[in-house]
């Protein structure tokens, strides 16, 4: 079976960025709203500025659910967690991790540098979307 992941961003409506998730059987397709923070500054971050022993959070915010991708590097290994929350909101809202992937960086973070490089050569109507990545750091990716 192949162990890749693949992720995609869809073109954002409306302040509605849909994102579709796949690695072996796991499938997330969601929208994630731009109303509480920027996601793929987020994603950037996580798969750019990663530095060993941490854990870099991207929240994608379903209203009032929302997802989180953790992303933890040791030494050479990424592991990416996925995690689901029912209402971002309230602390007492129960959190379920959905799957743990564990791999290096090619198998792991590459997938999502793929991504941010389509998703920043292009430019949406500030109604659709409000967040533009700077595209010189396209060069980071």
């Amino acid at each position: 079976m192949d162990n890749s992941i693949s992720v995609e961003l869809g073109q954002p409506e409306h302040g509605w960025l849909p994102v579709e998730f796949h690695y072996k059987d796991f499938h997330l397709n969601f929208a994630a709203s731009d109303v509480l923070n920027n996601p793929t500054e987020e994603l950037y971050n996580a798969v750019i500025k990663l530095n060993d022993n941490e854990v870099k959070r991207t929240t994608w915010w379903l209203e009032p659910g929302a997802y989180f991708f953790d992303f933890e590097k040791k030494g050479s290994v990424i592991i990416l967690t996925i995690i689901e929350t029912e209402d971002l909101h309230h602390e007492s809202s129960s959190k379920k991790e959905l799957v743990k992937i564990t791999g290096n960086d090619q198998e792991i973070v590459e997938p999502f540098r793929i991504v941010l490089r389509q998703f920043i050569s292009q430019t949406f109507e500030k109604n659709n979307w409000p967040y533009n990545l700077d595209k010189n750091k396209m060069m980071d990716l």
